[in-house]
């Protein structure tokens, strides 16, 4: 997340437009992604990820991509911790997900 958020109304449009533009669909950076086989996310279930996260990082479109929740969870970056730990509780992450 960059040092400063959009307003939510900003963030609202923003998020649309990143959806759209990947084609509604998750473009997860694992190798293979696990949600493979779910062609098709909503705009209420991704999560629009920033690649450079951090003080690093802003939120022009081409530093974001639309994630299903769980290859968000699954992406390298220790702020995800929490989200892990919720999708852990919710059985949408296996418990041998390591």
């Amino acid at each position: 997340m960059p040092k400063k958020r959009q307003p939510t109304e900003i963030w609202r449009v923003t998020r649309k437009k990143v959806w759209l533009r990947d084609g509604m669909r998750c473009q997860s950076p694992l190798q293979p992604p696990l949600c493979i086989g779910k062609p098709h996310i909503g705009l209420r279930e991704c999560h629009i990820d920033h690649i450079k996260s951090g003080k690093l990082g802003t939120n022009k479109q081409e530093n974001l991509r639309t994630l299903c929740p769980v290859c968000h969870a699954l992406r390298a970056d220790h702020r995800h911790q929490a989200l892990t730990a919720r999708l852990l509780r919710t059985g949408l992450l296996p418990c041998n997900w390591r």
